[in-house]
């Protein structure tokens, strides 16, 4: 799994509200730009701020917010920027005297100090990461391995008959996550490095991410970065994919019990159909394609574009899909978590008993998912600093391009026991 975490903020001390001198100069920041309608100073300046300024803009939002937010910053205050609506949706804030078309700016104590980095667990955890994958590597297919005891499944010329897995899905992998990096450092968002998390099991690996370091100002910066890894991913991955095909063979599975089976997106069987001229796997012949390493390691990374893609709280796709509809995308969340929940009942076996049409769609792996969804990574996302600023033309269709890139390449049944 690849996600942006959130940065983690320590709360600011707690201070005595700021004299009417201050509140006058933070207001003398903001007042050149927004045409000021009222004034609040909340009582919890903590949690509420110091200043509540309801108006609006006479310039737009993502020309002077970082004007804003810079000149505040080195005051040791942040700002946020909201609709009317969004504010009033919020915090309950009444619309009675406020216009379509006023914004709230709230400026708050403290400003998101980036840490030392500490970049040696970076590369501890992506030398486990290496080890983990060349190990699960060196078990798929016939690699030739000489074992006699547990510890020879370590020997380095044991390990290197996976590399062609390691190689192929470490470098997807790495792709996508220094997408998000690169994008990030570009709008000079601090970002810590990829971590790798090694798994000697299944995949070898379950993923990376990066931890961004500081809030992300603007919906536009937060799509940027958000839809730059999966497709830096992509790119990487589709070619392997066919590379991977091309030197696949095509034949007969042996009968055998417990043989795991790879499910199909619409991408995945489409790249079938071109390499090999027949639909895999063929239901009339029994034929599908005997995954090499390469193949095997570029179907994973597609998978991980996939989910990464789900449009549902800070995942890639639900990093998309706020940037793209606001607080509207809240449907799409509610409607992934919906669907994710039919998949899985579909999984269960007393389910399939009473509906068998559903079995095809079933997959009991969707509760790991739901769970993480619902209590680690959460089903909405939270607004940028900077809420109003919305997506220029070129951003929306790149953002239609990746949600169709979910729907290419999502696979509702991952894997399947024969």
């Amino acid at each position: 799994m690849s996600e942006l975490l959130p940065p983690a903020v320590a709360a600011p001390p707690i201070s005595p509200p700021p004299s009417a001198l201050i509140q006058n100069e933070l207001r003398s920041i903001i007042e050149p730009d927004l045409l000021i309608e009222s004034i609040q100073a909340p009582r919890d300046p903590e949690k509420q701020g110091v200043l509540l300024l309801r108006g609006r803009l006479l310039r737009p939002s993502h020309v002077v917010f970082p004007r804003w937010q810079a000149a505040l910053a080195r005051r040791n205050f942040t700002p946020t920027l909201r609709s009317a609506a969004e504010e009033h949706a919020a915090t309950g804030a009444p619309l009675d005297s406020a216009q379509p078309d006023d914004v709230y700016v709230r400026i708050l104590p403290g400003v998101a100090r980036p840490g030392r980095p500490r970049v040696w667990i970076n590369a501890v955890l992506f030398v486990l990461t290496v080890i983990s994958t060349l190990f699960v590597g060196s078990l798929y297919g016939d690699t030739g391995l000489v074992i006699n005891s547990a510890w020879d499944f370590l020997r380095p010329e044991n390990l290197m008959q996976g590399l062609p897995f390691a190689a192929t899905l470490l470098s997807i992998l790495a792709a996508h996550e220094f997408g998000h990096y690169f994008a990030a450092r570009y709008h000079k968002v601090a970002v810590t490095l990829p971590y790798f998390i090694p798994m000697p099991l299944t995949f070898g690996t379950l993923g990376a991410f990066i931890q961004l370091k500081e809030p992300i100002p603007d919906r536009r910066k937060l799509f940027d970065i958000g839809v730059a890894g999966p497709l830096a991913g992509l790119a990487l991955a589709a070619p392997l994919l066919f590379i991977g095909l091309a030197s696949s063979v095509v034949s007969v599975p042996p009968p055998a019990a417990g043989l795991m089976v790879e499910g199909n997106s619409i991408f995945y069987l489409a790249a079938k159909f071109l390499v090999f001229g027949e639909i895999l796997p063929n239901a009339a012949t029994g034929r599908d394609v005997m995954m090499n390493q390469i193949t095997f390691a570029a179907w994973i990374g597609l998978l991980v574009t996939a989910l990464n893609l789900l449009p549902v709280g800070q995942l890639d796709g639900g990093h998309t899909v706020f940037a793209m509809f606001g607080r509207k995308a809240r449907y799409a969340n509610l409607a992934t978590v919906g669907l994710l929940t039919i998949f899985a009942l579909a999984g269960l076996p007393f389910v399939q008993q009473f509906l068998p049409i559903i079995g095809s769609i079933g997959y009991p792996g969707w509760f790991l998912w739901l769970f993480l969804i619902l209590v680690m990574i959460g089903v909405e996302h939270p607004p940028a600093l900077d809420d109003v600023t919305t997506l220029d033309t070129r951003r929306r269709i790149i953002g239609f391009v990746v949600i169709l890139i979910f729907i290419l390449t999502f696979v509702p049944v991952p894997m399947r026991v024969l």
